[in-house]
């Protein structure tokens, strides 16, 4: 079985038949990053599997709950991070997070299969170029040397780096001056990263120009 995103919001609303509830267990024991979409998702589950009575959730219900975990507030969660990691206030760390689903907002990014939003930060960032970089799954960025220090923060889905450290939602990833990497979007969602860069890094493959 490849990763559960297909199945999840089902599993943490009880509504697998058996068969598929026992794999998808079976799953989440040996699967890392599984267990953890599925820890976002235990507080929607405990709260429908403790009511007293089970019924069936009214539509308006149900479309809430898959708003939450699906639509564009899914991410609202870490408007405190975002707003600390870029220096703005929360609300407007709302706004970046929701306007994450509007494919207006989105630029083409460093490298194919990349999408970067530029991200106007506070005073205590203005040395940085501020972004978030949507990597689609399986999409390789190359390895690049950085000329100043960098600021990962990972949203959503996650990659995996050349040496095999991987990367979750909710962790930081800071590389120093003089160092490199490469890394790769792991299959899923899209990896979607807040990124704050100093200075410039300069790719390690022809072909491809400095970004910063």
């Amino acid at each position: 079985m490849e990763h559960l995103d297909d199945i999840l919001p089902e599993w943490a609303l009880g509504t697998l038949d058996a068969p598929a509830r026992d794999a998808a267990e079976r799953h989440l024991e040996g699967c890392a990053r599984c267990r953890a979409e599925a820890a976002r998702l235990l507080p929607v589950r405990e709260g429908l599997t403790a009511l007293v009575v089970p019924v069936e959730p009214p539509p308006q219900v149900l479309a809430r709950v898959m708003e939450q975990m699906e639509g564009p507030g899914r991410l609202a969660r870490f408007a405190d991070r975002v707003a600390a990691f870029f220096d703005v206030t929360r609300e407007r760390a709302l706004e970046v997070l929701a306007s994450l689903s509007d494919p207006s907002v989105w630029m083409p990014g460093p490298v194919g299969g990349s999408e970067l939003l530029l991200v106007e930060t506070g005073p205590a960032r203005k040395a940085a170029l501020a972004g978030i970089l949507r990597l689609n799954p399986g999409v390789r960025y190359p390895r690049h040397l950085h000329h100043g220090r960098e600021w990962n923060l990972v949203l959503e889905g996650g990659f995996r780096e050349d040496d095999g450290h991987e990367v979750w939602p909710g962790e930081e990833l800071m590389k120093t001056e003089a160092s490199s990497h490469g890394f790769t979007a792991l299959e899923g969602p899209a990896c979607l990263c807040a990124s704050l860069l100093e200075g410039v890094t300069s790719f390690e493959e022809e072909g491809l120009a400095p970004l910063g």
